[in-house]
């Protein structure tokens, strides 16, 4: 309670802090969000100070009473958060995956780039077979050309991004498409 509020609001704070850290925490078990709830009901009731009534026994009733509200309320969005993520199947991330997926991006990003600068045809065989999964074959059939049209082409496209592509880059490319 810094220079803020006055003596008698310290006085208050210091009177009433640890207790309600106490009660918020029998109610939580986790006392640093306790403390946050705690000092959350003391911001509350000075900034509507003026309007509670100034007796001892109101304003401790007024503090429990908004720690206990602020925590059940908390308490009911994780309920909703838990139903929420169980619906979706939703697993958390770690640094490791978000890394990752950040990487993985900026790596299809450019190599979205690269294939662009391709002609036409080999572009579409390039797409087809990489990044669609197409055999030889079926790209062959669909496209209806020779197989060895569809080698050399695609060997074009795969040497044009080598040439184009950062090779740190290329690592990653190898291991995501599986070349």
């Amino acid at each position: 309670m810094d220079v803020v509020y006055g003596l008698a609001e310290k006085g208050l704070f210091d009177k009433y802090y640890k207790g309600m850290c106490y009660f918020a925490y029998t109610l939580i078990r986790d006392y640093s969000l306790a403390e946050d709830f705690v000092q959350d009901a003391f911001i509350a009731y000075f900034g509507k100070k003026e309007q509670i009534p100034s007796q001892e026994s109101v304003v401790k009733s007024y503090l429990y009473t908004s720690v206990k509200n602020s925590i059940l309320n908390w308490q009911r969005r994780n309920k909703v958060q838990e139903k929420y993520w169980e619906k979706t199947n939703f697993t958390e991330f770690d640094d490791v995956d978000i890394d990752n997926a950040i990487i993985e991006t900026e790596v299809m990003e450019e190599i979205n780039r690269i294939i662009k600068e391709l002609p036409d045809a080999c572009r579409t065989i390039f797409q087809l077979s990489y990044l669609e999964g197409l055999s030889n074959q079926e790209i062959a059939d669909e496209l209806n050309l020779s197989i060895n049209t569809i080698k050399t082409q695609k060997r074009r496209g795969l040497n044009h991004v080598r040439s184009r592509l950062n090779p740190e880059y290329f690592l990653i490319l190898i291991s995501f498409l599986r070349f």
